[in-house]
């Protein structure tokens, strides 16, 4: 260490390769006063502060903030392989949208939606004479000239569609049969309160019936004979 601190920049690199690379700080490659010395409890608190500030608080922030770092970039990949596994590339559909379905997901990132075959589309359109043009193929160049992503298919798919309209047409289907099936019944249990109406105004007629022919025999029964004498000599007379 001598002649190491003959100018300002040779004392900054000293302390920093030194200090740096030792596990006490600058204090093991610098000369070890004696206790006798006055500089000697400002030698020993600089010493102290280097290491405590410098070794320890520094070097380990820049550890920290160099680990974590490299967590957020693995949990960001792992993050990325895990939307790739579970959401197709290019219409963003999830997994579980093909649950239940004729087309599985795995099918489908592969025959429907495979994203190497949207990469070779790419590479043609670009590498093909424009005069050579399909209608298609002019739409995509446009698009893709403008950074335009509108002709990716966004949230659909084929065989969702048409799963989805086979869906809808044995759901009206059903809704038919039902509404056939209610209309049946609605009609035999209107016939039967037809006849319920029926049966009710017929009891309903012979009641009185029989109540009038009830009151004719109780006003014969209540005529005095003298009465019923009287009128046969009116009559006879």
């Amino acid at each position: 260490m001598e002649r190491a601190c003959d100018t300002l920049l040779m004392c900054i690199v000293t302390v920093l390769n030194h200090g740096l690379r030792n596990g006490g700080g600058v204090g093991d490659v610098l000369r070890k006063p004696s206790k006798n010395e006055p500089l000697f409890p400002a030698r020993v608190v600089y010493d102290l502060l280097f290491y405590f500030i410098v070794i320890i608080i520094v070097l380990n922030l820049i550890f920290g903030v160099i680990i974590d770092t490299f967590a957020d970039l693995r949990s960001e990949k792992q993050k990325k392989e895990e939307v790739l596994k579970t959401t197709c590339f290019i219409c963003g559909l999830e997994r579980d949208k093909f649950d239940n379905k004729t087309v599985s997901f795995e099918e489908h990132i592969k025959l429907e939606h495979n994203i190497w075959n949207y990469l070779y589309f790419i590479v043609l359109v670009r590498e093909k004479n424009q005069t050579d043009y399909t209608g298609p193929e002019s739409y995509v160049a446009h698009m893709i000239k403008n950074n335009n992503l509108d002709w990716f298919p966004r949230m659909q798919a084929m065989s969702l569609v048409v799963t989805d309209g086979d869906g809808e047409q044995n759901e009206m289907r059903m809704l038919q049969d039902k509404l056939v099936s209610t209309m049946k019944v609605v009609t035999m249990l209107t016939g039967q309160l037809n006849e319920l109406k029926e049966q009710m105004t017929e009891q309903r007629k012979r009641r009185q019936r029989m109540g009038f022919v009830d009151v004719q025999a109780g006003a014969s029964g209540a005529l005095p004979p003298s009465a019923a004498g009287g009128n046969h000599q009116i009559y006879k007379s």
